[in-house]
């Protein structure tokens, strides 16, 4: 009997543990709960899905282009009618990019348009690069690029490339 009042009290300590450890204010939570409603666009890429067989890289830069595993974008139009829906996803959105576990690169404004850039990972090792753009008159895009161990200084690099790339290049 003992042992049974145990297994019990260790299971519901288990589930509890499990169940707490759930982080409701995040950028993937967000993007689940949200990527099928219809008033989001949702759009996600892996590199896989751009030609670049005739971009020549150099050994860095491959390297840095195989950290990539994919991007997402979920936007949000605003319109006349919709505007006070637009303020509260906005407000939903920017408490999660001040969340803690989320580290701000930098925060600027051009144009009308706000940006902010935020990570998730190390400081030399970054596993998830977050941009919210925002526009009281356009909406609001999320991007949210996921890799493996990418290095902003590195990522940069990969600006030379983007010259040799053209969009007849992709498979799409």
């Amino acid at each position: 009997m003992k042992s049974f009042i145990k297994t019990i009290c260790f299971s519901f300590l288990f589930a509890l543990a499990f169940v707490s450890c759930k982080d409701e204010n995040s950028i993937q939570n967000y993007f689940v709960d949200h990527q099928d409603k219809p008033e989001f666009l949702t759009i996600d890429f892996a590199p896989d899905m751009f030609d670049l067989s005739e971009v020549e890289f150099s050994e860095d830069q491959k390297n840095i282009y195989k950290s990539f595993e994919k991007v997402n974008v979920l936007a949000y139009k605003v319109t006349g009618d919709n505007k006070e829906d637009y303020d509260a996803e906005l407000n939903k959105v920017v408490t999660i990019f001040k969340n803690d576990k989320y580290e701000e690169l930098m925060e600027f404004s051009d144009n009308g348009m706000k940006f902010r850039v935020n990570t998730m990972g190390a400081e030399d090792s970054v596993d998830e690069f977050l941009v919210l753009a925002s526009s009281s008159d356009l909406g609001f895009a999320i991007i949210r690029v996921l890799g493996d161990n990418m290095e902003l200084s590195k990522i940069l690099k990969l600006g030379e490339v983007i010259d040799q790339f053209g969009t007849e290049n992709t498979n799409i």
